[in-house]
């Protein structure tokens, strides 16, 4: 079984852890109370955070924490199965994946705020953060990508027990009814794949189950049917290598050791085509991380600490000059402040934010697509003192111009204002942290549209 459910004796004992991409279209939100679990009903009449909360693991434990970002406060600590691999945020942001990779589990907590459309308006609620009863199950969970109504989360299998992959396909509606009516796709044999939800389709890697790697090189369109998947279409370009996809509103893109393969989708048509590296590209360099925004003109492609950025429609493929500090390692990077900056994170505690001017207006030709608008010092401590196994890590919130960065040399919680490219404020935490995620609810598109 993909998904199983915790019967209340199981609950108790483990309390001890990339589509149909429409925007809201209306601009008229109504707030409720604060939601209360009293049997009495009596409700907090304060306002509904408009910054969202923060769920942050502890390292080396199983307990994750969401933090209210409005005034700092701990709102709750939940214990999971086991220690979380990485922190995702579910389509409308309002649930974290808690991956557990190496015990094959995806736990789920209630952020406790979303948003539900009344027709004439969309209503905004407020309510206790609480661990969901809803669990994904199958073979070491890697690769998660979402869009803003779907999240497909792929299960890499396992060589060693001869495991194959498998691909769900989920909703925030799956989540909260606990559905397990999600469409899943099995596969025959494992692999280190990746896939991207478009609506009714998915695309999805595809390896040969005689190839000397754990790498696919094949790309395939399907189609779901309830609670399965039926393959329309395996395209005949490959790609070698593949590792990292990332779409956008108009093309679903994957990263090859020999360029970056490109599908675009028009209506239930989609067809494929290949942007080669360039020049910039030398030995072992490719790209092999992805990212994309929906409104974004360009997808982001890394090659090591290398930025390219790609121009799918027009084939092409350009480096951005972002200074990276020298020695540095990316940690962290994507869109921000509704997709009019890209920030990066690097090893030794800077933030670079650049702006993004590759949107549809007046001027846009005549510059770059990326350009440096600031870089942060985050710390001033020795970075040789991480403990072994941390890092910085980051999180974007999509409801302003905020991230969040944890520092595990002081166990701290820094954010960072990306319009004035600087910190303004650090809290302090009880334990070292390990991942953390964002929920809340995000800004409306159109707010940040051209």
């Amino acid at each position: 079984m993909l998904k199983t459910k915790l019967s209340l004796a199981a609950l108790l004992v483990s309390v001890s852890l990339l589509s149909a991409c429409g925007d809201s279209t209306t601009n008229i939100v109504e707030k409720d109370p604060i939601a209360d679990d009293d049997d009495d009903h009596d409700h907090d009449h304060g306002d509904i955070s408009a910054v969202g909360r923060l769920v942050i693991s502890a390292k080396d434990s199983n307990l994750v924490s969401v933090y209210e970002l409005e005034d700092g406060s701990l709102l709750d600590t939940f214990a999971v199965a086991d220690t979380p691999s990485a922190l995702a945020a579910s389509a409308s942001k309002r649930y974290a994946l808690v991956v557990q990779r190496t015990t094959d589990r995806v736990e789920f907590v209630d952020g406790g705020l979303f948003q539900e459309d009344h027709v004439d308006h969309l209503h905004d609620y407020q309510q206790a953060p609480a661990l969901s009863s809803f669990i994904l199950s199958e073979s070491r969970p890697t690769h998660i990508t979402s869009t803003d109504s779907q999240v497909a989360v792929f299960f890499d299998g396992d060589a060693a027990s001869g495991t194959p992959a498998a691909l769900a396909v989920i909703t925030d509606a799956d989540i909260t009814t606990d559905s397990n009516g999600y469409p899943v796709l099995h596969y025959s044999t494992h692999m280190h794949g990746a896939a991207q939800a478009r609506g009714e389709y998915v695309l999805s890697t595809i390896r040969d189950a005689n190839s000397a790697t754990t790498l696919p090189d094949k790309v395939g369109v399907y189609h779901a049917h309830d609670d399965h998947f039926h393959e329309e279409l395996v395209f005949d370009e490959l790609c070698p290598g593949l590792h990292g996809s990332a779409q956008n509103e108009h093309v679903i893109a994957f990263g090859c050791t020999d360029g970056v393969l490109v599908i675009a989708q028009e209506d239930e048509t989609f067809t494929a085509s290949k942007i080669a590296n360039t020049d910039d590209f030398s030995g072992t360099m490719r790209i092999g991380t992805l990212v994309g925004a929906e409104h974004a003109e360009h997808l982001v492609g890394f090659a090591g600490a290398s930025m390219f950025a790609i121009h799918a429609e027009d084939g092409e493929m350009e480096l951005v000059d972002w200074q990276g500090t020298e020695g540095a390692s990316l940690v962290g990077y994507g869109f921000a402040d509704g997709g009019e900056k890209f920030v990066l994170l690097d090893s030794l505690g800077y933030l670079t934010i650049l702006n993004y001017h590759g949107h549809e207006h007046e001027g846009a030709a005549e510059e770059p697509a990326f350009e440096i608008a600031g870089k942060v010092q985050l710390t001033e401590a020795d970075v040789s003192t991480m403990p072994e196994g941390s890092r910085f890590e980051l999180a974007i919130s999509a409801s302003d111009d905020k991230v969040y960065v944890t520092n595990p040399i002081d166990n701290t919680l820094l954010t960072v204002d990306v319009a004035d490219a600087e910190v303004v404020a650090t809290k302090q935490l009880s334990f070292v942290p390990h991942k953390l995620v964002w929920l809340g609810i995000a800004a409306p598109a159109e707010a940040h549209d051209h």
